[in-house]
């Protein structure tokens, strides 16, 4: 890949997609290694919620809380990118989203960003809100590239079957003219990563960090746990190491299973993007 600022907004219209998961532990991780593991910024669009401030251990980004109500909100974005940054954009639901994306369109910054990436769940609204995402974005610019997310699933195997409001109904049982796949307007968009339903999300939150990087920490718990398995007065430090332990296994393989192949299919969307 051409060693450039990248530069990736995270965004639907509906809230509670998991868009500053699939932000945090997906896209930022990603830009990372991309941008020689130096630390990449972290614009976050939301006046309702900082979700990103729940990473506050994380060593990824420079993270910014961006203000949506700003009157110069048109400006603000020319400012961001105008800057020698690689940056994630990770924009809230509800009105604002209609608000950053007037903003991107009005200052014409939507034409510097290299990928749009759309979360969604398994319910039928959450597809309905990615198509209208997708469709107001591509009006502002055709060649516009995209990747949906398919958040929270529950197995690689039965994808199509749980996000049938993604890829229509395999079953051949209901209608599917509003699937999301069926609904676009480029078959080069049709590109999806899967993000896997895993407690290592939620806990690596608690830590204040991603799974990418509890995964990358050199750490031997079991050397650890070993150490203090003699002690009884170590009880519950035997506990946590033990649970530590599971942590860092469980994001070495949510990072191999899931992590890596979105990485993967990323670099590749990104690699087949002509030069700006």
């Amino acid at each position: 890949m051409k060693n450039k600022n990248l530069k990736i907004i995270v965004v639907s219209s509906k809230g509670g997609v998991g868009k500053s998961t699939v932000s945090m532990q997906l896209i930022a991780p990603f830009l990372y290694e991309q941008n020689d593991m130096q630390k990449v910024s972290f614009y976050e669009f939301d006046d309702e919620n900082s979700d990103c401030l729940s990473y506050g251990g994380s060593k990824l980004t420079n993270r910014v809380i961006a203000e949506v109500s700003s009157p110069i909100l048109r400006e603000d974005l020319t400012n961001i990118f105008s800057k020698d940054e690689t940056a994630c954009f990770d924009i809230g639901g509800n009105k604002t989203t209609s608000l950053v994306l007037d903003a991107f369109d009005e200052s014409g910054m939507i034409h510097f960003v290299d990928l749009v990436v759309v979360p969604l769940l398994d319910g039928e609204q959450d597809g309905i809100n990615a198509i209208i995402a997708y469709s107001i974005l591509k009006g502002m610019r055709s060649d516009l590239k995209f990747v949906f997310v398919l958040n929270r699933c529950k197995n690689h195997r039965y994808v199509k079957y749980q996000f049938d409001n993604f890829f229509g109904d395999i079953r051949g049982i209901f209608e599917d003219n509003n699937s999301v796949k069926n609904c676009l307007v480029d078959t080069n968009d049709e590109q999806y990563i899967i993000m896997l339903d895993d407690d290592i999300i939620k806990y690596s939150r608690r830590f204040g960090l991603t799974i990418y990087e509890i995964a990358h920490e050199d750490r031997d718990f079991i050397s650890l746990l070993k150490l203090n398995m003699n002690d009884l007065n170590k009880e519950q430090e035997v506990k946590l190491i033990s649970f530590k332990n599971y942590i860092k296994s469980s994001s070495n393989a949510y990072y191999k299973d899931v992590l890596k192949l979105g990485f993967d299919k990323l670099k590749s969307i990104l690699e087949s993007t002509n030069d700006k």
